[in-house]
């Protein structure tokens, strides 16, 4: 199940685009994470670990994900299951519609792998 995971995480990450895949346990731990440039992608991830509380405790209140605006990049954060979080840094040429589904999709992977 694990590769089924990974799988779907390459080939969200394989998008033009798509600078990092990043699927976190529910208490903000990083399990998967694929990484354009990884010294940019850590940076982010550390603001991300400040986030994530905020967004988590939003999520368990029914948030279906949300978007961050960055000058450079949207950050797509998804619940994927009940324990994980996939968290998408496209880049501005992403296209934003092709984007989204495969987030879906991706997150729909998880979903049946990971309860």
């Amino acid at each position: 199940m694990f590769e089924k995971i990974e799988e779907s995480i390459d080939q969200l990450f394989n998008l033009e685009g798509i600078e990092a895949c990043i699927l976190y346990r529910i208490d903000g731990v990083p399990i998967i994470v694929r990484a354009q440039e990884p010294e940019s992608v850590l940076r982010m991830m550390f603001w991300l670990e400040s986030q994530m509380k905020h967004v988590l405790a939003d999520i368990k209140e029914g948030m279906k994900g949300g978007v961050f605006y960055m000058p450079t990049c949207r950050i797509l954060i998804s619940p994927a299951s009940k324990s994980t979080v996939l968290v998408t840094i496209a880049g501005n040429t992403a296209h934003q519609q092709l984007t989204s589904i495969e987030v879906s999709r991706t997150v729909s992977v998880i979903e049946g792998c990971v309860s």
